[in-house]
């Protein structure tokens, strides 16, 4: 366990460190370096979305955990009546490619849950109680707006995760496809 967790709100100076930890939250980058042009192009995307307040990745939506005053993880997290409007808008302004090719997948969440999207925590953070924080934070926040379920996807690459979420309560509710990935829904009841 670390010494001293702080869980704040993201504001808009915090948008670089957030785009990547939405980057590592979707397995395409460990915060190392961003010299490949896709990977970059990306970034900035992320970086210009997460400044913004009417996009998916916002940081209005965004919590970010400090570990003695340095940022060690954050989450992204919103009502799931907010993802299919924010994540066409989007997805069409900022990789409109991007979102052609996966405009047939399943919607990660919807109506009457509390969505858990993106978790990521620094590589020197990692097993020290970061990410176990940041979720539950999550649930906290779902259940304080009034959600009775709060849902995650998990990518079945990643085992330790999965266990992460089950030691938290959270257990299977079926399977969904995005993003060219087969996920394993997940969800908790407040």
């Amino acid at each position: 366990m670390v010494n001293k967790l702080d869980i704040r709100d993201a504001t808009p100076s915090d948008a670089p460190f957030l785009a990547r930890c939405i980057l590592a939250g979707m397995h395409m980058s460990d915060f190392e370096g961003y010299p490949s042009d896709p990977i970059s192009d990306i970034l900035a995307g992320l970086t210009a979305c997460e400044r913004r307040d009417d996009t998916l990745y916002t940081y209005r939506n965004t919590r970010i955990a400090e570990v003695n005053g340095v940022a060690a993880g954050a989450l992204l997290s919103y009502p799931g009546e907010l993802y299919a409007d924010l994540r066409e808008r989007t997805f069409r302004e900022f990789w409109p490619a991007f979102f052609e090719e996966f405009s047939s997948d399943d919607p990660e969440t919807g109506p009457g849950e509390y969505y858990l999207d993106s978790l990521a925590v620094t590589p020197e953070f990692r097993r020290q109680g970061v990410g176990k924080a940041l979720l539950q934070d999550g649930i906290r926040k779902g259940a304080a707006l009034g959600y009775t379920t709060v849902a995650l996807v998990a990518d079945p690459d990643y085992p330790h995760l999965i266990r992460l979420y089950e030691s938290l309560g959270f257990v299977p509710s079926g399977r969904l496809h995005a993003f060219g990935t087969d996920f394993q829904r997940m969800v908790f009841s407040v």
